[in-house]
């Protein structure tokens, strides 16, 4: 067989043992996360400052202000007026019914009597 083209140098590299070298340094990592921690408190330091300038107005709180006693009142008043409002339409509307119901009665008997008349001349 013939043999292969590189296959000495492929063995090789296949057994060689490789561990992960560092890019930079230790101190030079170091400072690196040092800048980026201090370039974030910059940040934040100066959106604070620009949030204190710009005053921005307290928040809504979260429960309404009771209200003010006239106010309680008048709610009061307008509820009992719409009470007797109702009150009132309910008593005209049973006695229409009442009068509907006795107005079907006679006419009942009228009709009852009125078939039997019928049936006499028949």
């Amino acid at each position: 067989m013939a043999e292969q083209r590189g296959a000495g140098r492929t063995g090789r590299l296949a057994t060689r043992s490789y561990a992960p070298r560092p890019v930079r340094s230790g101190p030079a990592g170091a400072a690196s996360w040092i800048l980026v921690c201090a370039s974030c408190l910059a940040v934040g330091a100066a959106a604070a400052a620009w949030q204190a300038r710009h005053d921005a107005p307290p928040p809504a709180p979260c429960m309404a202000p009771p209200p003010s006693e006239d106010l309680v009142q008048a709610e009061l008043a307008r509820t009992r007026l719409a009470l007797a409002q109702e009150e009132a339409t309910r008593r005209a509307l049973q006695k229409t019914a009442d009068e509907a119901a006795a107005e079907v009665t006679r006419l009942s008997t009228e009709l009852r009597f009125l078939r039997g008349q019928g049936a006499k001349r028949r």
